[in-house]
């Protein structure tokens, strides 16, 4: 009986030390998560719903605004300023393949030293760390009629692609995209040259030794093994290049000529700072939230099913 009771003491004391340190492992976990959350709800949560709240009204400057439920929403269906926005998000968003595939091809060149990588290697960074509002003014110049690269282009003979690229309806979306890629690709570059520097050298060799080239060795050997970092760099791009387009497209185009360059995002300033229309600011900006939102999703869920299927035996 004596050691039937020291056997249920004992087990009721290992319990009481397991529920104590369950306890304190909670607590600690909590604590270490309180900033974060609190930095979530303070600056993430608060402002969407604050911004669902406006988007209600109807405001007109510093008037007491109006309470129209859903009728800014309702607007937006029949406004072509905003369609033609979306309709530019939509072909931005068609540009991602370059976004993904570009910074690599380059980070295994440079991974693999072809002559001359160490420069490259800093010369495809440096784009990164110029201010985009600088980027932006320094090829409002470049891409000007008159600017240098219609200059090199007519010294080159190629007078018919000396075109106006900032003023064209076509023309300046994909250049405004084209810079875009030029100012932020060197982040890519150097997040796929960290998941290269994982795959072990004898692989890379091994592969050149059964005689494959660039292109297979990076459809078969490089893309496999850091799937990964391509997803991860895929739905950055994803929801990046629909919000990293402000400071260029102000200082490049402010959305002209008409609006062939309009986004959502610029919209929304122009909307909500220049005509002073808050609520509907609000509404467009909630609009473009659940349009990166969507393209996010679909685009972790499609590189998570990629990513299942390649664990897969």
């Amino acid at each position: 009986m004596s050691d039937r009771k020291l056997d249920k003491r004992d087990a009721q004391s290992v319990g009481t030390s397991r529920s104590r340190r369950w306890r304190r492992e909670l607590t600690v976990g909590l604590i270490l998560l309180a900033p974060g959350i609190a930095l979530a709800v303070g600056f993430k949560l608060i402002p969407l719903i604050r911004g669902f709240w406006l988007s209600l009204f109807e405001t007109r400057g510093f008037e007491e605004p109006t309470f129209i439920g859903f009728g800014n929403y309702e607007r937006m269906l029949t406004d072509t300023t905003v369609i033609k926005a979306f309709t530019n998000a939509l072909l931005v968003v068609s540009t991602l393949p370059i976004w993904v595939f570009l910074p690599l091809i380059l980070a295994l060149l440079l991974f693999l030293q072809v002559p001359g990588w160490k420069f490259f290697r800093a010369s495809f960074f440096l784009p990164y760390m110029i201010a985009p509002i600088v980027v932006g003014i320094m090829f409002r110049q470049i891409l000007a009629p008159d600017g240098p690269l219609n200059e090199i282009l007519r010294s080159l003979g190629f007078d018919n692609l000396a075109i106006e690229w900032l003023n064209g309806s076509t023309s300046a979306l994909f250049s405004l995209v084209g810079v875009a890629l030029w100012s932020f690709f060197g982040l890519g570059v150097l997040n796929y040259l960290s998941a290269l520097s994982t795959i072990p050298g004898e692989i890379i060799e091994a592969s050149r030794l059964d005689g494959a080239g660039f292109w297979r060795m990076l459809v078969q050997v490089v893309l496999p093994m850091i799937k990964p970092m391509v997803g991860y760099w895929t739905v950055l791009c994803a929801s990046g290049v629909l919000i990293w387009m402000f400071p260029l497209i102000y200082a490049l185009t402010r959305g002209g000529p008409g609006d062939a360059t309009m986004l959502p995002e610029f919209l929304v300033f122009l909307t909500t700072f220049q005509f002073l229309d808050r609520g509907y600011g609000s509404a467009i900006g909630l609009a473009l939230f659940l349009f990166v939102a969507v393209i996010s999703v679909f685009t972790v869920r499609y590189m998570y099913n990629e990513g299942a299927k390649g664990m897969r035996p």
